[in-house]
């Protein structure tokens, strides 16, 4: 498991993505190359194409998958990303 997979797991119970986002930016021991792939696993999970659906269970599904098989995330990790970013597109 990655220090950013740690990162996101230890706050997976923030109530916003953008709170998350915001959290994993500031954590001083991931580097800055943790940082930017956060950025790119946060394009991908807010990505318009994966929430153009009329029902928000497939949107979940769809950028839980293109999340797996983008990054190398724990399950939880990305359940915990695409929990957060469905509540901005409810």
């Amino acid at each position: 498991m990655t220090e950013l997979d740690k990162a996101i797991l230890n706050n997976r119970n923030i109530l916003n993505f953008s709170h998350l986002c915001e959290t994993i930016q500031n954590t001083e021991h991931l580097t800055d190359s943790d940082k930017e792939e956060f950025k790119k696993i946060r394009e991908v999970a807010s990505d318009f194409n994966n929430w153009n659906f009329s029902d928000l269970a497939i949107g979940c599904k769809v950028t839980e998958q293109r999340l797996k098989h983008t990054f190398n995330l724990s399950d939880e990790s990305i359940a915990a990303i695409v929990r957060l970013a469905s509540y901005d597109w409810r």
